[in-house]
């Protein structure tokens, strides 16, 4: 495989959607490595996040200019103040999850996927009814409008009231204005929305929100169009325009990052009281029974509740045999520990009103989940119980990276951002890991601590026979790569395993990242060979690897017929 660096790298904030941009900073010198001397190298070079192509047949005397993503340099920001092409929006900001780029605010908005109208109960009236199909679901078309990338956690419907059958509602329905502008404030982190609506003369649209507490700090519409931005007293969003038109909205929002995981402020029962209005009489003793087997009281402080709640509700399982037998939903879901994310969402938030805290349950098309508020921040908190997948479009969008979870999962995680980075790591089909035991490339949970640099486990041991010590090693061409590499992200990688220039059938591909900080290699993910020793597959880039420059490596343990062997 002969494969040349680039001989000339442009830096420039330009974007492939029509953003302003800035001259080429200067010229890099000419790669350094000749093509007889790559053809002998087990590895080729990549840069995370930078468009760079990597083919198996470049010419190492062709120039060619790249276009790379930079962190913002705050000198140059000045300098150049790059922004979208109508000026009202920062093309790419800096974010804890990587470079987000704005999205193109003059596209039309998409008449296929409106906000408005296509749903039921979608009003500001809307409300909730629980029930006790209690099944592991599969989650199909969900749309993302947020970079970086929620899923599953886009903000569409939120509940803070439980009437006296169990119906969820909001507690204040009016509707105030949500205002437009201002700065990042210190601890906020930035997304960008891109919603396509359809407006109804003066009724408000529901649209979805990134979290609790978000704030709009810029807003531009396709075609212009004078509306407003409206929030209910669960922070539910809406829009309001007054001529029936489909508009496109690009947003720019902020909120504490300390929303999406963070400890629960060691406040008092009487600061939260003031909170929580008076329950319905005919919960108290469904309340108390429920109360009794988790463990907790008010005799406990609120923190140390809350804690015991999540362990409670993430220890749930879905069941196909559906929980009955108390004529009270609430009893049957909380008692039998049975229910994916909804059932477990509805009950502790069932739980928590009636114990005194603040809390709200919100629900999209993919994943419910709950948040609770200490006075001062309200705290997301997934309590598990995802679907089995999810089908969303993948794209270049980084995967928003959240901080570590407070809170302990059960051995049985089934967080809603493990759904996600399954989603991720099965985009573009299913991979050979999933077939011969190896590790599928998914990045870790957002709780984990795993640094950069640190090597993820070795692949299981393959179900293949054991590698011929006579057999002549094994021997790896790499096909063409894709220009976009990104964190979070699957990467296509397709070529052969021949031993002595016969094919190497269903033998382990291991994929190898090596970088300064880890010159043993960070092994990602494992793809198999077909029976003509061709492999084809997606492999996840892992999300916790910095930016920076990479050399990709493929080894084999080899088979039967095959010796161990690598890259050539």
């Amino acid at each position: 495989m002969r494969v040349a660096p680039p001989s000339l790298l442009a830096r420039s904030r330009l974007g492939p959607k029509g953003y302003a941009s800035r001259p080429p900073l200067g010229q890099a010198k000419p790669g350094r490595f000749t093509p007889r001397a790559l053809a002998r190298l087990p590895f080729v070079p990549f840069v995370l996040a930078a468009s760079i192509a990597l083919s198996g047949t470049v010419d190492a005397q062709q120039s060619s200019i790249l276009h790379e993503f930079l962190p913002p340099d705050p000198q140059e920001n000045l300098s150049w103040s790059t922004t979208t092409i109508d000026g009202d929006l920062p093309a790419a900001v800096q974010t804890p999850s990587g470079i987000a780029t704005a999205p193109d605010p003059r596209r039309p908005p998409d008449a296929r996927n409106l906000y408005g109208g296509s749903t039921t109960d979608d009003t500001p009236e809307s409300t909730y009814e629980p029930d006790r199909d209690t099944r592991r679901p599969n989650v199909e078309n969900y749309e993302d409008p947020f970079t970086p990338s929620t899923a599953p956690f886009k903000r569409l419907r939120a509940f803070d009231a439980v009437l006296d059958d169990y119906t969820l509602a909001v507690r204040d329905k009016t509707l105030r204005p949500v205002p437009i502008g201002g700065t990042l404030a210190p601890g906020e982190e930035t997304f960008y929305g891109d919603f396509s609506v359809g407006l109804v003369p003066d009724q408000p649209v529901r649209i979805p929100n990134v979290g609790p507490g978000s704030r709009l700090l810029r807003l531009s519409s396709n075609p212009e169009t004078r509306i407003e931005v409206l929030r209910d007293g669960a922070d539910n969003w809406f829009v309001r325009g007054h001529d029936r038109k489909e508009v496109r909205l690009v947003v720019q929002l902020g909120i504490p990052r300390a929303a999406f995981g963070s400890a629960f402020a060691d406040v008092g029962w009487t600061e939260l009281d003031r909170l929580v209005p008076p329950q319905p009489t005919t919960h108290r003793t469904a309340f108390a029974q429920v109360a009794d087997a988790i463990g907790i009281s008010r005799a406990m402080r609120p923190r140390d509740v809350l804690e015991k709640m999540v362990g409670y509700f993430r220890s749930f399982e879905p069941s196909d045999d559906p929980p009955r037998g108390r004529e009270d939903i609430y009893l049957d879901l909380a008692l039998t520990r049975k229910g994916v994310c909804r059932h477990r969402s509805f009950a502790f938030l069932v739980t928590a009103l009636n114990i005194g805290l603040p809390a709200r349950m919100v629900v999209n098309e993919a994943h419910a989940w709950v948040e609770a508020f200490d006075g001062n921040l309200w705290h997301r908190i997934d309590l598990g119980g995802a679907a089995l997948n999810m089908e969303s479009q993948q794209d270049d969008r980084p995967a928003h990276q959240p901080p570590p979870d407070p809170y302990a999962w059960p051995e049985s995680q089934d967080s809603g951002q493990e759904m996600a980075d399954r989603a991720r790591n099965d985009a573009g089909g299913q991979s050979g890991n999933a077939q011969n035991g190896g590790t599928n490339g998914a990045a870790p949970s957002p709780s984990a601590t795993t640094s950069s640099s640190a090597a993820p486990p070795e692949p299981a041991p393959s179900a293949t026979e054991p590698a011929d010590p006579n057999a002549p090693p094994a021997e790896i061409t790499v096909g063409e790569v894709g220009r976009d590499v990104r964190r979070g992200l699957p990467v296509i990688l397709r070529g052969e395993v021949k031993s002595g220039g016969s094919a190497c059938p269903n033998v382990r591909v291991d994929v190898v990242l090596r970088s300064t900080n880890a010159p043993e290699g960070i092994v990602v993910g494992s793809l198999s060979t077909d029976e003509r020793g061709a492999y084809n597959g997606p492999v996840v880039i892992p999300r916790e690897l910095s930016l920076g420059e990479y050399e990709l490596g493929l080894r084999t343990p080899g088979g039967a017929r095959c010796g161990a062997g690598g890259t050539k």
